[in-house]
């Protein structure tokens, strides 16, 4: 994406990492779980389902599939603008790549907590 411009190259690696730590993190923290783990906790504390450690993986999958989707559709629409004017390739890659860095942020803050409730027995709240 550096064909972009420097921000957008930028961007792109953001993206593919913010797309990567939460299935790095499930990797690391997976394995050290009891085979079953709380998968929706009541706001009074108990436990309502349990669920397979496995499970979660779903979030990290999401994550990078989601990720490599809009890094790959700022590349196509960039270049579908390129001919055009290449101004417009530049903003439209770095709008695809910014959206896509917003909903990996949000993606890593879903992951955290859904590790967090699983490894202590509690939500945040």
């Amino acid at each position: 994406m550096f064909k972009y411009g420097k921000k957008a190259g930028i961007m792109s690696i953001v993206l593919i990492v913010l797309a990567v730590v939460p299935l790095i993190t499930a990797a690391i923290f997976v394995p050290q779980m009891p085979e079953q783990v709380a998968m929706r906790i009541a706001q009074s504390g108990e436990v309502m389902r349990w669920g397979s450690r496995y499970e979660m993986f779903v979030v990290p999958v999401f994550a990078v599939l989601l990720g490599l989707a809009t890094y790959m559709s700022a590349g196509k629409q960039a270049r579908a603008h390129e001919i055009d004017s290449p101004a417009m390739a530049v903003v439209t890659a770095e709008r695809f790549l910014r959206n896509g860095i917003v909903t990996g942020v949000v993606l890593n803050l879903a992951n955290a907590y859904m590790f967090y409730a699983a490894l202590t027995g509690h939500g945040l709240f």
